[in-house]
This record gives C-alpha cells, structure tokens and sequence, in this order.
C-alpha cells in the first residue's frame, strides 16, 4: 500500500495526521510493518530525507497509532528542499530561509549562493542571457534571462537573431540570393 503525497496542499501541515487502513488478507501474517518516507523534490533515492520504520502486530482486530514527531521534513521557505540534518543527516537546501536558494537555481550576482554549488557568485551586475538555439552565438530576439552565469551551455550574451533554427542566418552572416 503507498500513500503519497507530491504537492504542500495535500497534506495540512498545521493538522499533520495521516490515517492509514489495513485490511488484511486471509493469508496474510498477523504483523504489518509500515515505512514512511520523506522526499525532497521528487521520489528519487537520491532525495530522500528522512525514513521511519514500524512494526504493528495485529493479533485481533483493532486500533494501533504511531506519533511521528521528529520526521525531518521542516521547508521553511516553502521551495520544497530541506536543510541537511536529521538522522539520516540528508537534505540538500543551503539556505532554508530563501526561497530563491536551492539546487539548480538561477545563480544572481548578489554576492550569496542561490544554487547550492558551495560558490557564491560576487558580480555586482547581473548579465543578460538569450538562448542560442542554432549556436551561431547570436541569441533569439526575445527578452533574455538576468543572471551572472547562462542558464545553459545554449546561452549567450549576444541578442539579434531572427532565425534562431538555422546556424546559417545571423545579423553577421552573407546575404545570398536563396530566398531565405
């Protein structure tokens, strides 16, 4: 059975109870055994933050709780990473009070490090970035993305191309007589 939640608002942080049903099988033994584990981002192993184990034995119908207090599951700036720690010392967020912090972010020159690679970047103007689709280092007529490092390898600092799917028409290309 797998219970799960990949979204804040399915789950009432404020009123954390989860209810759980067992119905057991007929062959079935008399213990169930139930993990609960918590994820960053995702359910990917790599994610995982936090897990607890227990064993209920059912010898008769009936009721049995379980009081997870100290699940390391704390996102206090709701990006949906959390700070390493816990038991199993695990959680990736470098700064859990920005939300704008947190593996893969957009690096900003403000001096701080929003994507969690350990640098902090320390220009004091942001450079603006336009995809480059076709690599001829001319990027899309289009706004571009501010940010002290490109977004990407397809990223560059040079905007003005009106055909961002063919590497052969950029403003500094030959005209031909091509029709194109």
């Amino acid at each position: 059975v797998l219970a799960e939640f990949k979204e804040p608002g399915q789950f009432d942080s404020n009123d954390p109870v989860l209810n759980v049903a067992v119905f057991r099988k007929a062959d079935w033994g008399r213990d169930v055994e139930i993990t609960v584990r918590a994820f960053e981002k995702g359910c990917a192993a790599e994610q995982l933050v936090d897990e607890r184990k227990q064993t209920f034995s059912f010898a008769s119908a009936g009721r049995q709780e379980w009081l997870l207090e100290d699940l390391h599951t704390a996102d206090e700036d709701g990006d949906g990473f959390v700070s390493p720690g816990g038991p199993m010392n695990r959680g990736t967020d470098c700064d859990d009070r920005r939300a704008t912090a947190f593996p893969g972010a957009l690096e900003l020159c403000n001096g701080l490090d929003d994507n969690c690679d350990g640098r902090m970047e320390t220009g004091v103007v942001n450079r603006v970035w336009y995809l480059d689709s076709d690599r001829d280092s001319f990027g899309r007529n289009e706004p571009g993305t501010e940010a002290c490092d490109p977004p990407s390898e397809l990223h560059v600092e040079v905007t003005g191309d009106c055909d961002d799917e063919r590497g052969d028409i950029h403003p500094n290309a030959v005209e031909a007589c091509n029709g194109s």
